[in-house]
C-alpha cells in the first residue's frame, strides 16, 4: 500500500506555569515519540481515553499547532513547509472539528461558509464557485435552501455536515476527523457515521479517525491506533485488533464495549486513577492500573517497552511480548 502520511518521532509538549506565583515551569508529555503510517485510501481509527493526546495528534499532523519531529506528507516534512507550502498543504488536508456549534461562524450563511475557503484559495471565477458549492451540497445531504440560512437555524447533525462539505470544497485527499459524531445524537451520529463512508469511497478520501467510541471505529475503520498517554500502544487491522487484543489496555478497551453477548464479569476494571500527563510513570506508563505488571514495567526499571511486531499488521508495546 501506498503510503500518504508518514509520522515520525512526534513529539509534543505544552508548558504550564504552576507554583504560588506560576513561577516554576512543567510541561504536559501530549505526545511521546510517536511513529505511524497512514495509508492511502484507509480510514486509520484513533481510540483511547480523553486527554491522551489523541486530538494533539490530529493537529500536529496539520500543523495546526507546532509539534517536534517528522510529518512527511508525499514524502515532505510538513513541520518544515514555509508560509506558501502550507498553503498549498491546506488545500489538500483538512479538518472535521468535534463541535459543529462552535466551529462554524453564526454571522456567515452557509453560502458564505463554503465561499471562503475557495476565495482564500484564490478560487474567484463566480461560475466555478457555485458549481463546487453545489455538487459539495449535493454530496453531504443539503439542499439549495439550506445555502441561504444561518448555522443556528440547523440542528446538530446539519451544522456537522455543513462542517463536512466545508473540509470537502478544496476537494482535499486526506482529512482529520475530530470525534466528529460525539457531540450528536446516537440517531444523528449512525447518519454522520454513513456519511462519512460513502464520502470516502466517492472522493478517494484517506480519513484519520478520532474517537473515543470504540462501536464507532470498529464500523467505520480499515485499522486501529490505540492511544495512552501520549503513546501508540497497539496498532492492528480491525478485525484483528477485536479478536485478538493484545495490550492489557486494549482488552480493558474493549471489555467496556456494550454487547448482549457479553457476560457481566467479562468487563476488566483497571484500578487507579489515569496518571497526570504533566508526570507520566517512568517504565511501562500503564504499569499503575495494569492487572498483568512485573517488576519489568515499573518505574524502577526506567526503561519504556519495546514495540513488537506481532504480524505484518499487528504491533504492540508491551513487556508482556
Amino acid at each position: 500500500m501506498q503510503k500518504l502520511l508518514e509520522i515520525k518521532d512526534l513529539n509534543m509538549y505544552y508548558p504550564v506555569q504552576s507554583g504560588f506565583w506560576g513561577t516554576s515551569k512543567e510541561y504536559i508529555h501530549a505526545l511521546n515519540g510517536i511513529n505511524l503510517d497512514i495509508y492511502k485510501g484507509e480510514i486509520l481509527g484513533l481510540v483511547g481515553e480523553s486527554g491522551c493526546g489523541k486530538s494533539t495528534l490530529g493537529k500536529s499532523v496539520l500543523r495546526l499547532i507546532a509539534p517536534e519531529g517528522f510529518v512527511f506528507f508525499k514524502e515532505e516534512n510538513v513541520l518544515d513547509f514555509d508560509s506558501k507550502e502550507l498553503k498549498q498543504f491546506r488545500k489538500q488536508s483538512q479538518m472535521i472539528f468535534q463541535n459543529p456549534y462552535s466551529s462554524l461562524d453564526p454571522r456567515m450563511t452557509v453560502y458564505s461558509l463554503l465561499r471562503e475557503p475557495l476565495v482564500v484559495h484564490g478560487i474567484r471565477n463566480k461560475q466555478e464557485i457555485n458549481t463546487r458549492i453545489h455538487r459539495i451540497i449535493n454530496l453531504t445531504g443539503l439542499s439549495e435552501e439550506d445555502l441561504k440560512r444561518y448555522p443556528h437555524e440547523f440542528s446538530g447533525g446539519q451544522r456537522q455536515r455543513i462542517a463536512i462539505a466545508r473540509a470537502l470544497i478544496l476537494q482535499p485527499k486526506f482529512l482529520v476527523a475530530d470525534e466528529p459524531v460525539s457531540a450528536l445524537d446516537v440517531s444523528i451520529q449512525a447518519q454522520i457515521i454513513t456519511l462519512l463512508k460513502k464520502l470516502k469511497d466517492e472522493l478517494d478520501l484517506t480519513i484519520l479517525f478520532i474517537s473515543h467510541d470504540l462501536g464507532v471505529v470498529k464500523y467505520l475503520s480499515d485499522r486501529i491506533a490505540v492511544m495512552y498517554l501520549g503513546d501508540i500502544v497497539e496498532l492492528a487491522k480491525t478485525e484483528e485488533l477485536f479478536e485478538n487484543p493484545l495490550h492489557p489496555y486494549t482488552k480493558a478497551l474493549i471489555s467496556a464495549v456494550p454487547s448482549i453477548h457479553k457476560k457481566q464479569d467479562e468487563k476488566i476494571n483497571l484500578s487507579g486513577d489515569l496518571p497526570s500527563p504533566k508526570n507520566p510513570p517512568q517504565g511501562c506508563k500503564f504499569h499503575t492500573r495494569c492487572p498483568y505488571a512485573a517488576e519489568k514495567c515499573s518505574q524502577l526499571q526506567k526503561i519504556e517497552p519495546e514495540i513488537v511486531k506481532i504480524s505484518d499488521s499487528h504491533y504492540v508495546k508491551c513487556n508482556l511480548y
